[in-house]
Formats: structure tokens, sequence, C-alpha cells
């Protein structure tokens, strides 16, 4: 196996009754996040977050929401460190329109969707150095979905790709896609806070006054993937469909813009 690739998500899946200012619902928000690394680099992985559970005191932590401000802030600038590679989509509900009626509300299928764009992203920045379906193992955090749904209905799309994104994905079993429970791999905490970090960008609820927070991201965006010019925006974080349909704060949509990350060396991680 040359990659593992570890998948989580920030937000609700709910689409049927999304909060707005004045009702409660589900978040208006949906953030995919997910972290690629090699053999090597997964030891790297690991032994940083023991270090950094150790140094915060807090062995049990599991999921972003359990940690502090500058905690996120240490662990952002930890993960920048790494030899790997981060991945998100961000998704607005409110502009799903149409899509929500032919899918009739259903949140698994909207899952399914984003998790598709989320993989069309990694594989096609993997393309050039998979040589077969077994060069990427993707785990994704267990949660109460139909996976026997999702993987039909990605299979479906990896053999008729209606859209060429899509074709990346002619490298990947998505009945070899597997799940572990949070804890179970220290991959999954990172993938955690990965879509945290993004989600952060994008949240701007009324707990947090409509103020939103791109200080993870910022802090680690060096190390999520880029184009040949290190352009991150449409290659490591993908805006369905464009940065316009995501209604990002000013302030936040030109940090997306002018993200950038580390180039590769000779042997890219």
């Amino acid at each position: 196996m040359k990659f593992r690739v570890f998948v989580d998500e920030s937000g609700q899946t709910g689409i049927t009754k999304v909060r707005s200012k004045n009702s409660p619902g589900a978040s208006p928000y949906f953030v995919m996040g997910a972290v690629v690394c090699e053999p090597t680099s997964e030891v790297h992985l690991a032994n940083a977050i023991a270090q950094f559970k150790k140094e915060i005191r807090k062995k049990s932590w599991k999921h972003a929401s359990d940690l502090g401000h500058f905690e996120k802030v240490l662990l952002a600038r930890e993960l920048s460190r790494l030899p790997i590679r981060y991945f998100a989509t961000i998704s607005l509900k409110e502009t799903l329109g149409e899509y929500k009626e032919d899918i009739d509300n259903d949140p698994h299928k909207y899952y399914n969707k984003c998790l598709k764009y989320l993989l069309e992203q990694i594989f096609g920045y993997l393309g050039p150095r998979l040589t077969s379906c077994n060069d990427v193992d993707v785990i994704l955090e267990e949660r109460n979905h139909d996976y026997d749904a999702m993987y039909r209905y990605l299979e479906k799309v990896k053999r008729n790709p209606l859209h060429p994104n899509s074709i990346a994905l002619s490298k990947m079993n998505p009945f070899a896609i597997s799940v572990m429970k949070k804890g179970e791999a220290p991959g999954l905490e990172v993938a955690d806070f990965v879509a945290h970090a993004v989600f952060q960008c994008a949240n701007a609820s009324a707990s947090n006054y409509g103020i939103p927070e791109p200080r993870y991201f910022r802090e680690m965006v060096s190390r999520f993937a880029g184009d040949k010019s290190g352009r991150v925006l449409g290659v490591g974080v993908k805006c369905i469909h464009s940065i316009n349909q995501v209604s990002l704060q000013l302030e936040v949509r030109k940090i997306l813009e002018t993200a950038c990350a580390q180039l590769p060396s000779k042997r890219v991680s």
C-alpha cells in the first residue's frame, strides 16, 4: 500500500432543517477533511499526536472541539511540520437547490456526494503515482451511515464518470474503503482537525458572534495540497462548486484565494 487516506467531517449532514439566525437546525456548512500519508509519514503523524497529547495533558483527546483555542493553534503548528498532505471540501447547504429534492433530503446521499468530491481531489492529486486500485487505503470515521449504498454509489461513479474530475477515481476501489472509530488511529484525529480548521473558516454562528476563525487553517496551510505553483484553492481545498457559492466573509475569502502550499521536493509526500 503506497498511501493511507483518513477522512472525517465537521458540521452535520442534515439538510432538511438548516440552522439560521431565527431558527435552530443542522449546521449551514458541511466540511470534509482528509489526511494523506505514506507509511513512513504515518509514523511521524502518530508520534506527533502522542507528543501533543502528552504536552497538553489530555490523553483522551479525540475531537478538535475538546481543545481550547491555543491548544488548537499549537496542534496546527505541529501538523504543519509533518510530511503529509491535507485536503478539504466546503459545502454551503443553501446552495443545494433542486439537488435536495432529487435526493429526497437524504443526508446519507449528501454525505456520499461530498465524499465523492473529496476523493476526486485526492485521487486526482495522487494520480501520477498510482498504478493500481491497491495503492490507496481509504479509512472513514465510523458513523451511522448506509455504507452499502455508499459503496454502490462510488462504484457507479467510477464505472460511468459523468464529470471529467471523476475519471481520477479509476484507481479507486470503493469496496476496499473501511471504517474505524475515533481513537483507533491517530490519522482520524488529524483528519478531524483538518475538517475543523476549514469549518471554522466558514463558521459564523451566534456562538462565536458571527466571527469565523481562520487561524488554524493559516497555521497549517503549507501542508495542504496545491497545484504546480502552490495554489491551494481548487486542489487542497474545494469549494462546492465555487468560492462564490460558499459565501465566505471577505477576509476568509482572501485567505483562501491567496493560500499557498509548500511545494514538494523531488520526493513528494
